[in-house]
């Protein structure tokens, strides 16, 4: 059960190690202009992993719930990371996305309403920089990190630093997508919020938003439809075999006014979240190697290392090293404690080896002795 264990764990970093990677393409492919095809694959790819992870969270719950240690996985095992990065990320980001996928071109002709819904809950796909933080197993394959207190401490301060940053993020994205908050893309999209107001002025009749339409897309690139609500297009940049080619659901602005629907070009708008997407992603991912590779050998060296020198020292008789203690943080608690362990605990250890010693030698001579008079 324990190689079996193991494997699990081995496979379940690897589908990580993708993971983080998946997210970094998701944002890398819109940022550079990948094909529409190829963002599709990401598209299938995110749902996979999704199912992937939440299978795995509700395994881990069953066995946990089998044991009778549920809570304990949930809180103390940082079970809650492993539900946050998969079920609400399958329900609220990968699958709505493929739903949208499956749409295709007809998307524009009856689900405009889905596009803006689709924006807000996309912002949740920030929750999957969490996984991340599963890599804190790697800590035993680490030097200076192979201490369980040091394993704990640190993955604490990787979790709270990490989780305080994503939910920040996260939160100002779904504000953002509600319009409450502002974000790089409120200069951009009030332009078209302004040009969808001047589409949805006069007459909701065909014709006439042909009409607006035909004269406002003369200065503005980016609008791509206008239709009355429910009716037929009235006008159009495109056509549906272009939007299909070119466009995914996620790279459209929709607006509804007055009973006249507009849709804009929104990749602009999305490739500035992505630029600022992926800034955030290489943050995150340096601060957590950083807490690995940096601040865990001083911990070690600090905290753990005279820690262990002390263990040895009262469980092994032979073992008399001093701990090493800094000029500058003798009076921090730890080399405080040391300084008691060289001071008073390591004389008294050896002046008691050295009666021990001394008494077990007499006895030999008394020995030889009595063997001699005889």
């Amino acid at each position: 059960m324990k190689k079996i264990g193991d494997f699990f764990e081995s496979v379940v970093l690897i589908v990580i190690m993708v993971a983080l990677a998946h997210t970094f393409l998701e944002d890398f492919s819109i940022l550079v202009g990948w094909t529409v095809a190829a963002r599709r694959w990401i598209i299938w790819a995110g749902l996979l992993i999704d199912i992937i992870f939440t299978i795995e969270f509700f395994t881990r719950v069953y066995f946990a719930l089998m044991r009778g240690k549920l809570a304990e996985y949930f809180f103390s095992e940082r079970g809650w990371i492993d539900f946050v990065a998969s079920v609400p990320l399958l329900l609220f980001n990968s699958l709505p996305s493929v739903l949208a996928l499956l749409a295709g071109a007809g998307l524009l002709t009856g689900l405009g309403s889905f596009l803006n819904v689709l924006k807000v809950i996309k912002a949740v796909r920030i929750a999957r920089i969490l996984r991340l933080l599963r890599v804190v197993k790697l800590f035993r394959r680490i030097r200076y990190a192979r201490s369980p207190l040091a394993q704990r401490h640190i993955a604490i301060i990787t979790t709270i630093s990490v989780t305080v940053l994503v939910a920040w993020v996260l939160v100002a994205n779904l504000l953002g997508g509600l319009g409450i908050l502002a974000g790089l893309e409120r200069p951009f999209l009030g332009s078209q919020g302004e040009h969808a107001r001047y589409l949805g002025q006069g007459s909701a009749d065909s014709a006439a938003v042909a009409a607006r339409a035909r004269t406002l897309a003369a200065f503005d690139p980016t609008l791509l439809v206008a239709r009355p609500t429910g009716g037929a297009t009235g006008w159009t940049r495109y056509d549906d075999s272009y939007y299909a080619t070119n466009f995914l659901a996620g790279d459209y602005e929709f607006f509804s006014v007055n009973g006249v629907e507009s849709f804009f070009d929104g990749r602009p708008v999305s490739r500035a979240t992505a630029k600022e997407g992926i800034v955030f992603f290489v943050a995150i991912l340096l601060s957590v190697l950083a807490y690995i590779l940096l601040y865990s050998p001083r911990f070690a060296l600090d905290i753990t290392d005279p820690i262990h020198v002390m263990k040895r020292g009262m469980e092994e008789s032979g073992y008399n090293l001093e701990v090493k203690i800094p000029q500058r943080r003798a009076e921090e608690d730890v080399f405080e404690l040391a300084r008691l362990y060289n001071s008073i605990f390591l004389p008294l250890k050896d002046r008691g080896s050295a009666q021990q010693e001394q008494a077990t030698r007499l006895g030999i001579d008394d020995i030889r002795s009595f063997v001699d008079k005889e």
